[in-house]
């Protein structure tokens, strides 16, 4: 896990999505609301001046002190002012929804045995008895696809990771064979994955201070990513559970669900 940020962070004055994001979206993942014809464009919400710093101050001081309270309404701040709202937070994200949305379906339809590039590829690692990381890696880049976008990027990053976790957690696990629990489990970590990612590069160039004990920087690297992961699993459960037995076609929307609802919780504790 990595303890660098890779730029500053997104300015004001600018849409609260990226520019490549739009490009990324297809109508297998994204529907775009139609316009009539006789309305006006809405322009793109901006995003406001100094509209993260309340939430680097406070993560400044969890980085620090290790404190969870900091860390709440760093989170918090993030999702209200920097992101303008939860639902801006999950709309941001909709594309590693759309990604959980796959993930969940591959490994269900892994287990009635209608996924067969998946199966191909645990079969190759079988076989040539090669490393299990290795797996891991290509299904995660049959799961993505291509791109090189940030946004495109980030998933595979973000499975190969949970994947490993799983492994780490679960070392004789059929990976073919994932109970629904495992699978939506695995889901859940993804998520927690992507959101940590997403907060890390916007407000994360505290973890780059060499005043902070290399150490420290890495516990709280992991201790963030790991509450993330308790909230998000605490949300993607309560949807589940409101689906009961019927899974929906759009699973994007049910993604998008948790993730906003997540960031409502964070937004309270602010």
């Amino acid at each position: 896990m990595g303890t660098s940020a890779s730029h500053s962070g997104p300015k004001s004055g600018v849409s609260f999505d990226p520019p490549w994001l739009d490009d990324i979206d297809t109508p297998e993942t994204t529907e775009t609301p139609k316009q009539n014809p006789k309305e006006e464009p809405v322009a793109p919400l901006l995003a406001p001046p100094a509209r993260f710093r309340s939430a680097r101050q406070n993560l400044g001081d969890y980085i620090k002190s290790g404190s969870r309270d900091s860390l709440k309404k760093s989170l918090g701040h993030y999702s209200r002012t920097g992101m303008g709202g939860a639902r801006n937070v999950a709309n941001r994200m909709r594309h590693s929804a759309n990604i959980a949305s796959k993930l969940y379906s591959s490994f269900s339809l892994l287990r009635e045995g209608n996924e067969p590039t998946i199966r191909s590829i645990i079969s190759s690692y079988r076989i040539e008895g090669t490393d299990v990381y290795g797996m891991i890696d290509a299904i995660a880049g049959f799961i993505c696809g291509d791109g090189g976008s940030l946004d495109e990027i980030s998933p595979i990053n973000s499975i190969s990771s949970a994947l490993s976790d799983l492994f780490d957690k679960n070392p004789d696990i059929d990976i073919a064979a994932l109970s629904d629990d495992n699978v939506w489990s695995l889901v859940s970590s993804f998520l927690s994955y992507e959101a940590f990612s997403k907060i890390q590069l916007d407000i994360g160039q505290g973890f780059e201070s060499k005043d902070i004990p290399l150490v420290d920087r890495i516990t709280r690297l992991s201790d963030m990513r790991e509450y993330l992961e308790s909230e998000i699993s605490s949300q993607v459960n309560d949807v589940r559970n409101e689906l009961g037995d019927k899974i929906p076609s759009n699973l994007q929307n049910v993604m998008m669900t948790a993730i906003e609802r997540t960031f409502k919780v964070f937004e309270v504790t602010e």
